[in-house]
């Protein structure tokens, strides 16, 4: 289980650390309208990123926020974190409409840790660009996140051919969800992918949907989103230490 830290400066919910306290990701900021576009956020924020830059253990610093929300944004860059990748966070909830996808075999499961952990370490091209260890919560593709307890806790499918793979985790933000962890933007022409996580939620069936993180080609290569609940896109940024 990722070990979290938080800490509170005036509406400020500072950080959380993840990552064996590697990764830390900035939270939120709320604040009153009257307030807004003064400064203040800045001020609240640099003491912030200041403390983790001189933290030995903390190696990146980062932040997720919805592409649209420009005044986030700002305030992120003038912190002197980077944009990086935008992804598309999508619930499969209505499989009955799905369409345009080559059926297939589900794929064979993957049981020890060691052979999990071998998967993840032998990506050589990660189209989604980044790691999406929880929802809401991506980090750069990184070993740091493959610990025993998470990957014990986490299905891995391999199709047939051993070319792909799949991690699925439950995880809850509010809801129950299948989140599915899929490195390449081919989910509609691997045949059997769609069966493997459906399969999964038929085992999990207290989850309301298949939470997939898909990349901007991945996101333009489907015809049709109303299988999906669809969130607006989000960036992350990031600062290595």
């Amino acid at each position: 289980m990722a070990y979290s830290r938080r800490i509170s400066f005036s509406r400020l919910q500072a950080y959380s650390l993840f990552g064996q306290n590697r990764f830390a990701m900035i939270g939120r900021l709320r604040s009153d309208r009257r307030y807004r576009s003064q400064g203040y956020a800045t001020e609240l924020l640099k003491p912030v990123i200041d403390q983790l830059r001189n933290s030995p253990e903390v190696k990146w610093i980062g932040a997720n926020t919805h592409v649209h929300n420009h005044s986030a944004r700002r305030l992120l860059e003038k912190s002197s974190l980077q944009a990086d990748t935008i992804s598309y966070y999508l619930t499969l909830n209505k499989p009955e409409k799905l369409k345009d996808h080559f059926p297939g075999e589900r794929w064979n499961e993957v049981y020890t840790i060691y052979e999990k952990r071998d998967l993840l370490l032998s990506l050589n091209e990660n189209h989604l660009g980044l790691f999406p260890y929880e929802c809401y919560y991506s980090f750069p593709y990184d070993e740091a996140f493959f610990t025993d307890d998470y990957l014990d806790s986490s299905k891995v499918y391999i199709n047939h051919d051993k070319t792909r793979f799949v991690i699925i985790k439950n995880d809850t933000k509010k809801y129950d969800y299948s989140h599915v962890k899929y490195f390449w933007n081919d989910h509609y022409t691997q045949p059997g992918f769609f069966e493997t996580i459906l399969y999964h939620w038929d085992e999990n069936p207290d989850n309301v949907g298949c939470w997939i993180d898909f990349s901007k080609q991945a996101y333009d290569n489907i015809t049709d989103l109303s299988p999906y609940d669809v969130q607006e896109p989000w960036i992350l940024y990031g600062l290595w230490t």
